[in-house]
């Protein structure tokens, strides 16, 4: 059997592939240095477990039978997304003022008003 290889991805997307004196097994996919997701091993299988997950569409992990097969289904998927993932790359990218406090615009600045709360009466026993 051959070993099929992964789609072509963007120059911006690399592939990471464990050595045999490393901690870990599998790959990696990385965008401009941060971590995608990753193939590993699991439970004498392996398992593509996305890293960079974006809130609007949280994507489940996904078992395959090889590191190869992982790194097909995964090239797929980055391949899909690969717009919104570069925005999430972006936004870790972004320098942070611990200072600057944005309002949000779901606040409103308006006081609401305070619910009513009813006073207990203290049973006799």
């Amino acid at each position: 059997m051959t070993k099929a290889v992964p789609m072509k991805l963007p120059d911006d997307f690399q592939w990471v592939e464990a050595a045999p004196d490393d901690d870990w097994s599998g790959a990696r996919l990385d965008l401009d240095g941060h971590p995608v997701l990753e193939v590993s091993a699991c439970r004498g299988g392996w398992l593509v477990v996305v890293l960079m997950d974006d809130p609007r569409q949280p994507q489940a992990n996904v078992a395959v039978r090889s590191v190869p097969a992982g790194m097909r289904w995964s090239a797929r998927w980055a391949l899909a997304r690969t717009d919104r993932l570069r925005v999430l790359a972006a936004r870790r990218n972004a320098p942070r003022h611990l200072g600057e406090a944005r309002p949000s615009p779901a606040l409103s600045l308006v006081s609401r008003p305070r619910p009513y709360a009813r006073e207990e009466e203290p049973l006799d026993a």
